[in-house]
């Protein structure tokens, strides 16, 4: 059985996604297109390993810290996104939750940290 992601696809992914989360974190691409072209790519792409055989499980552990931004951008950005209007409220800021402008400057600094490195 063919592991899923494939090691092709998969680097492909992932540089397609750094180079979103560049263009977001700079600002040549708006959050709004980030979140479409993104498309929850941590989740969506399987990298926490639920859809992968053990094949699978070991190409992800050799490419973890390729990975890693993208979990940080899954669980602590994509994860706490809410709408501007929403994020004005108090009771979702004190929830944790955030509106766009937050979103791209975390994802500056998730940016910041990819190979290649600066948004």
């Amino acid at each position: 059985m063919d592991s899923y992601p494939s090691e092709k696809d998969l680097l492909v992914a992932l540089d397609r996604c750094d180079d979103l989360i560049r263009a977001c974190g700079s600002g040549r691409l708006s959050f709004a297109d980030f979140q479409a072209e993104y498309n929850d790519f941590y989740w969506s792409f399987a990298l926490d390993g639920h859809e992968s055989d053990q094949a699978g499980q070991a190409m992800l552990a050799r490419y973890a810290s390729r990975i890693a931004p993208h979990q940080t951008v899954a669980e602590t950005i994509l994860a706490k996104i809410c709408s501007d209007t929403d994020a004005a409220h108090e009771s979702y800021r004190a929830a944790g939750h955030f509106g766009s402008t937050e979103a791209v400057a975390r994802l500056k600094l998730v940016a910041e940290c990819l190979p290649g490195g600066e948004a």
